[in-house]
């Protein structure tokens, strides 16, 4: 998997888990992968015209979780990711 799949693949699984804690009314675990993820999409943008690389990006993302004290889930997510593609 490239890092730009990988990238697009924890967008997704933020937004599902954004989707599911906010029906469950969970603002923090809202509130935690909005501020993790918000930027990532621009910052993708400025990867697709060399300004800026895919590992860079996974790399903030990385340390934001690590700010944010939520590193389980992107640890979660990662493997869950690994899980659903399968061997290759």
């Amino acid at each position: 998997m490239t890092e730009k799949e990988y990238l697009f693949e924890l967008l997704f699984r933020a937004f599902l888990d954004i989707r599911v804690a906010s029906y469950a009314k969970d603002s923090h675990t809202c509130f935690i992968l909005a501020d993790v993820f918000h930027n990532v999409p621009l910052q993708m943008n400025r990867a697709d015209k060399d300004e800026k690389g895919y590992a860079e990006i996974l790399a903030d993302i990385k340390e934001r979780c690590e700010r944010r004290q939520c590193t389980s889930w992107l640890d979660t997510a990662t493997s869950d990711i690994a899980k659903r593609r399968g061997p290759k």
